[in-house]
C-alpha cells in the first residue's frame, strides 16, 4: 500500500471552503470505494491548508479512480463550486512506507504529526536505517505507531515520519515523553550528515472528515 495525498490551500471564508472540501471528500470516497480522510493543518503550513489522504494499492488504482472521476459531471460540478476557494493548483503526493503499516484510516478527530527531511547524497542506506530506528524508538516511547515513508515523486530523497495519535492531548503527552527520553535525544544528536542541512520540517494536522 502507498499513501496518496492531495494538498489544497483554501482562501476566502474558511468555513465555506471546508464545507465544500468535505463534500468533495465524501463524493470521491463513495465514488471510488476508498476511504479518504480530510485533514486540516494546524501548524507548519499556511492557515487554511487541507490535505486529502488515502491508502491505495499503487499508480494503477489511482489512475482508475481518476478516470472514473473525470468522466463524472457531478464531480466537475463540485470542483466548479469549490473553485472560488482556491487560488493555486493542488499538489499531489505519493509515498511508500518503509516502516509501519498504513492499516485502517485514523478516525475523525485524530491528530497527525509529520516530520520531513531530505536524505543527503551518498547517505541513503545509513539514512534509511536511522529513519527506521527513530520510528521504532518513538513507537516504543510514546505507544503510538510511527510510519517512515519515502516520497515516490517530488524532491529526490524526501522522507517523512508520520505519527498519528487519538487527539491533541495525546500529541502533547507523546511529545513530553520523547523530550524526556535521553535515548531519543542521543539518537537525534547522532544524525550527523545523513540529511541535507536545514531540510527538516515539522507540521501537524487534525482529521476533520
Amino acid at each position: 500500500m502507498r499513501l496518496f495525498t492531495r494538498t489544497v490551500q483554501l482562501t476566502g471564508t474558511l468555513a465555506d471552503g471546508l464545507a465544500i472540501s468535505t463534500e468533495i471528500r465524501a463524493f470521491v470516497s463513495a465514488k471510488s470505494g476508498v476511504e479518504i480522510g480530510l485533514w486540516l493543518s494546524q501548524f507548519g503550513a499556511p492557515v487554511g491548508t487541507v490535505v486529502y489522504a488515502a491508502a491505495i494499492d499503487g499508480l494503477a488504482q489511482l489512475h482508475s479512480i481518476d478516470e472514473a472521476l473525470v468522466a463524472d459531471p457531478a464531480y466537475h460540478a463540485l470542483l466548479a463550486r469549490g473553485a472560488e476557494y482556491v487560488t493555486t493548483p493542488p499538489v499531489d503526493g505519493l509515498s511508500t512506507p518503509l516502516h509501519g503499516d498504513l492499516g485502517d484510516p485514523p478516525p475523525v478527530g485524530s491528530a497527525a504529526l509529520v516530520t520531513t527531511a531530505v536524505v543527503a547524497g551518498g547517505k541513503y542506506a545509513e539514512a534509511m536505517a536511522w529513519g527506521v530506528d527513530m520510528a521504532v524508538h518513538s513507537e516504543n516511547v510514546t505507544g503510538y505507531p510511527v510510519g517512515f515513508h519515502m516520497d515516490d515523486f517530488g524532491t529526490f530523497g524526501s522522507v517523512a515520519w508520520v505519527s498519528v495519535a487519538p487527539d491533541l492531548a495525546a500529541i502533547d503527552v507523546a511529545a513530553d515523553k520523547l523530550n524526556a527520553d535521553s535515548s531519543y535525544l542521543e539518537k537525534l544528536g547522532a544524525v550527523g550528515d545523513l540529511f541535507v542541512p536545514a531540510s527538516g520540517h515539522r507540521s501537524m494536522a487534525i482529521r476533520i472528515a
